[in-house]
């Protein structure tokens, strides 16, 4: 029903209005077992205005939601609408401050809007007629603006949709935000569409998508690399601009968490992060889930003892890590590996990796399945990486092999719990 996986214990500010939208948002949430705190903002435009807010909290209050309220007239001086202003931005300033604040109290995980399909045909007849060259014609369904999490999960909607829903569901909502949209805010591209039949509804739908096709085709390319599998091209996903790359992370982490929590400060670390020259590395996202990254792929993690690891051996001598311990002071001749070799790369296996075996070049994870390795082991295994970059040795695995070498390989890893 609703686009987009929501956190059943998060909190999500829901901008409410009391209007059709908005309420049809709120029930759907609802019934997606999320609890969302309401926050109404009165400008006291109709006579009615106070009564319907009323109504708003009574519904709130019937239903155990938390209702977050402020009336524009009780607004200290200095934030008051004063003649002369462009009264729509000034209500936009004071709805987004106010949604903010909330935000920091709650310690939200996202501001979830009821823009739907006639506001996204709206906003690409602004940008079409205007001329503007964006990423993308219309809106994106999830965003970073201002400090929060923005996400439109109503965009497969129409407005009339909507009213079906509501009427269907026994949803209350009032007008009033319909005749204050006419008289206010109301642009000239909305009154095009509202006069569309429902094939010119169709043939605008379909321009937008066409105008999009060379701007979207990234983020399809990437969408159908989540569905389709586990890791993901870090340059493709680099690739996309600042509201689909919100948009294609948050789908990617909740294929593994609906509780991934981002915020525009974490996603500036993530791209960061996925920039670095670190080929193999993690980044924490919570307790319990990582970005894993491998060269040019990204998958995700739920222990540290999955997370991928590179270390580098200069010359023959010891090292000590949390996955295992070597001593090669003596040689490591034993294992094929020569003074030549040197600097060695000790690593994680990434799809890609092939090494010789009994004369044969094959996957080191096909390998791995042959020797029947723990799944656990797999991700976090060692393989040996010369100096042009060759893998010249892998360990071979077997349950309660006892260790020939002269030289040492300690390995700490756990194995599975039965």
């Amino acid at each position: 029903m609703l686009d987009y996986k929501f956190d059943k214990d998060a909190n999500y500010i829901v901008a409410c209005t009391y209007g059709p939208d908005s309420m049809a948002l709120v029930d759907m949430l609802q019934k997606a077992g999320v609890k969302p705190i309401v926050a109404a903002v009165n400008y006291n435009k109709f006579r009615h205005s106070s009564e319907d807010y009323e109504r708003l909290r009574r519904y709130c209050e019937d239903r155990g939601l938390r209702y977050e309220y402020i009336n524009a007239d009780d607004l200290p001086d200095d934030q008051k609408y004063k003649d002369g202003e462009n009264f729509g931005e000034w209500a936009r300033q004071t709805r987004y401050n106010f949604f903010r604040k909330l935000y920091e109290i709650y310690d939200a995980s996202g501001l979830v809007l009821a823009h739907q399909q006639d506001d996204l045909l709206e906003a690409y007849l602004r940008q079409r007629d205007r001329k503007v060259v964006g990423d993308r014609y219309g809106y994106s369904s999830v965003y970073s603006a201002q400090g929060m999490i923005i996400i439109r999960p109503l965009l497969q909607y129409s407005r009339e949709d909507l009213l079906d829903y509501n009427s269907e569901n026994r949803v209350p909502y009032s007008m009033d935000e319909e005749r204050y949209e006419n008289e206010f805010t109301r642009s000239e591209a909305r009154k095009t569409i509202l006069a569309l039949s429902e094939i010119e509804r169709d043939q605008l739908l379909q321009e937008m998508k066409y105008v999009n096709d060379d701007k979207v085709r990234m983020v399809e390319i990437v969408e159908n690399e989540i569905d389709e599998g586990e890791e993901l091209s870090i340059r493709t996903l680099i690739s996309l601009s600042g509201g689909e790359f919100v948009s294609t992370l948050t789908k990617f982490l909740h294929k593994y968490s609906e509780k991934a929590k981002l915020t525009p400060a974490k996603i500036a670390k993530i791209r960061a992060f996925l920039l670095n020259e670190n080929v193999n590395d993690s980044f924490k996202i919570e307790d319990n889930l990582y970005i894993i990254k491998e060269y040019d792929m990204i998958t995700a993690g739920r222990s540290f003892d999955t997370l991928p690891y590179s270390y580098k051996l200069e010359a023959p001598g010891k090292l000590e890590t949390e996955q295992f311990d070597l001593d090669f002071s003596m040689g490591a001749e034993d294992r094929g590996i020569h003074a030549e070799d040197y600097p060695l790369t000790i690593r994680t296996a990434i799809p890609s990796d092939s090494c010789v075996c009994d004369s044969y070049l094959q996957p080191v994870r096909t390998l791995y399945s042959v020797w029947h390795m723990p799944v656990n082991l797999r991700y976090v295994w060692p393989v040996f990486v010369n100096k042009n970059g060759k893998i010249i040795y892998v360990p071979r695995y077997r349950e309660n092999f006892s260790e020939y070498h002269t030289s040492v390989l300690k390995m700490h890893l756990k194995q599975p719990e039965e």
